[in-house]
């Protein structure tokens, strides 16, 4: 896997960002959701996708469940060996993106 560098912070991510916006709903089980990100995660990628919007569209039934799954998952992984990425959006805000 060749990985790329975020600007000037020395962050390396895979080029392939693991999306993880139908964990909870269109992927409820969690032992298969693991099995998808470990797949991806022994493939190299290193880069994984979360928000508090997924699923689209939003609803409050659902929400966090994503994120929830990823959560226990990067409990079995290094942390310093995860580039975590997230979206918030506020009320009449807009949007924006952050990195961690």
């Amino acid at each position: 896997m060749k990985y790329r560098y975020i600007g000037k912070t020395g962050l390396r991510v895979s080029p392939i960002c693991m999306g993880t916006m139908t964990f909870g709903t269109q992927t409820p089980d969690e032992k298969v959701a693991f099995a998808i990100m470990d797949k991806a995660y022994d493939a190299g990628v290193n880069f994984y996708d979360t928000a508090e919007l997924y699923p689209v569209p939003p609803s409050g039934k659902l929400a966090g469940l994503t994120e929830e799954i990823v959560g226990r998952w990067l409990k079995t992984k290094p942390r310093d060996s995860i580039i975590l990425a997230t979206k918030v959006a506020g009320a009449a805000n807009g949007w924006f993106c952050t990195t961690y």
